[in-house]
């Protein structure tokens, strides 16, 4: 009996620890970013959590969610294809600098900030997204999905950001459907998505279709957001979904008033209270 009561103190003592010492981590790099790039980070996980990310950071409904779109003329590329060039102004690479310097502080054993490529351009612009991805349901996902990304040799613990760059530069069904099972969408969804996409393909017709919403911070439709079949009645897998954000985002609206200071908003120190609850 005592030997078990040992080992229920020390597992607890460990998991305190780790608790402490991600927290730990978060702080003491936050502490390393210029004020310009404290600044940059506790924009980031602001618009994060009064987004869609609110649900990987707060919760474990989205493995991964979006957080900021950058767009930059860095993509090399002179309308000859195949034929590129070199970046003529370095200064443009600045400030996609700071946001990967930022991203890798913000990240721990726990939540993985990525800077990832769009695999198509626009003109001379390449567009930039910023992930959110918590790593344990991130895994769970690749798990539970292991028939679809094991193709690529992905298991459970494949490293997110190299997930998300093979998946971004695939043929586009499997992107549709690779992104659709990571941020949080219900396997409907994701299989109508993507045959809806076929479909259109080979008919040249639009899939007609609803749209489904979970409410957020910023506002209740638009973010959040999945496609599904045009007249679909909404059945207990999109309710669970619905009432499981709807606590956390409550839980949110509480709390947030408490890290607004003269109309500035302590991103940074709400993500630290509340990380690991």
């Amino acid at each position: 009996m005592k030997t078990i009561v040992k080992y229920i103190i020390a597992v607890n003592i460990f998991f305190v620890a780790s608790c402490n010492t991600v927290k730990y981590t978060a702080k003491k790099n936050y502490r390393l970013l210029s004020p310009t790039e404290r600044a940059m980070a506790d924009s980031l996980l602001a618009y994060a959590l009064d987004h869609e990310a609110l649900y990987t950071l707060l919760d474990t409904i989205k493995p991964i969610s979006s957080v900021k779109f950058l767009h930059y003329p860095i993509a090399n590329y002179n309308g000859v294809k195949g034929k590129a060039d070199v970046v003529n102004d370095a200064t443009l690479l600045h400030p996609i600098e700071s946001y990967q310097k930022v991203c890798s502080l913000l990240s721990n054993k726990n939540f993985q900030f990525v800077v990832s490529p769009f695999e198509r351009i626009d003109s001379l612009n390449r567009n930039i997204e910023i992930y959110i991805i918590r790593k344990s349901s991130f895994s769970k996902k690749i798990y539970e999905y292991q028939s679809f990304f094991g193709q690529w040799g992905f298991t459970a613990s494949a490293d997110p950001s190299t997930v998300l760059s093979v998946i971004e530069y695939e043929n586009k069904y499997d992107r549709y459907r690779g992104y659709g099972y990571l941020f949080g969408y219900p396997k409907y969804a994701v299989d109508f998505f993507t045959e809806a996409a076929r479909t259109e393909d080979s008919t040249k017709k639009f899939v007609k279709r609803d749209f489904f919403a979970i409410p957020v911070f910023a506002g209740d439709k638009g973010y959040f957001t999945y496609a599904v079949p045009k007249d679909y009645r909404i059945t207990n897998i999109d309710s669970a979904i619905y009432e499981n954000g709807l606590v956390t985002l409550q839980k949110y609206r509480r709390i947030r008033n408490k890290f607004v200071t003269e109309g500035n908003f302590s991103a940074f120190k709400l993500w630290m209270k509340q990380i690991n609850k």
